[in-house]
């Protein structure tokens, strides 16, 4: 990977990025430019409909940039596994906002962002929210200026059975049980921008699915 005396890849120089994380528990934007001193990032802890606050976080972003929304040339999104709901609400807006401003756009699996959260080297466990009691994970080997490897393939972990494994690298807000945790000196939507920087190849922007979404049964009544 090329970089310039800025740091900053030089197949990104003169792009905006706007990165989405809207499938675990924390909702999280980042705008990251290479005329900026810093990425700018919003992140939400609350319980709030992500669909209704993942726009006006964007525009925040946008707006204390001293940009317009046509001035983003790359929407980086992640499509799962994790929360139903909230991996589709972030493809459809992250499809929504690249036709409105003609910005590209790309995904990639959110196991994958959470190992990019750490440095290195060493090994973790990624998780993110799963049924009741259960998370997604998959172990992960982390090299520093490199993207994190799989170890093996996607698991349902119970929570409970959690510290049985790690360190684990997971929103703040999902509960592992008291198990340990890596330490994270990025943001999971500034993790998103890692991986473009790295040049890691993005997986289909389709939603990743461990499981099906749940059935809920109807009471008909006698």
């Amino acid at each position: 990977m090329n970089e310039n005396r800025t740091g900053v890849p030089e197949s990104v120089v003169g792009e905006i990025y706007l990165s989405l994380v809207t499938c675990g528990p924390q909702l999280e934007v980042a705008l990251y430019g290479d005329t900026q001193r810093t990425t700018s990032l919003v992140r939400l802890g609350g319980v709030a409909p992500r669909s209704t606050l993942v726009l006006a976080a964007a525009d925040l972003l946008i707006e204390d940039a001293g940009l317009t929304p046509d001035a983003v040339s790359r929407i980086v999104v992640s499509r799962g596994p994790g929360s139903f709901t909230g991996i589709r609400a972030g493809l459809a807006t992250a499809a929504g906002l690249a036709a409105a401003t003609g910005a590209q756009y790309q995904a990639y699996d959110s196991l994958l962002m959470m190992a990019a959260r750490c440095g290195g080297p060493g090994t973790v466990w990624s998780a993110q929210p799963g049924r009741r009691g259960e998370v997604y994970a998959r172990s992960y080997e982390i090299e520093e200026d490199r993207a994190p490897h799989a170890l093996g393939e996607i698991e349902i972990v119970a929570v409970d059975r959690a510290a049985e494994r790690g360190p684990w690298v997971a929103a703040e807000a999902l509960d592992l049980g008291g198990a340990e945790r890596a330490p994270t000196p990025r943001s999971s939507a500034e993790a998103l921008l890692r991986l473009v920087m790295l040049g890691v190849t993005a997986d289909p922007a389709e939603p990743l699915y461990v499981e099906g979404p749940p059935i809920q049964q109807r009471d008909h009544g006698p």
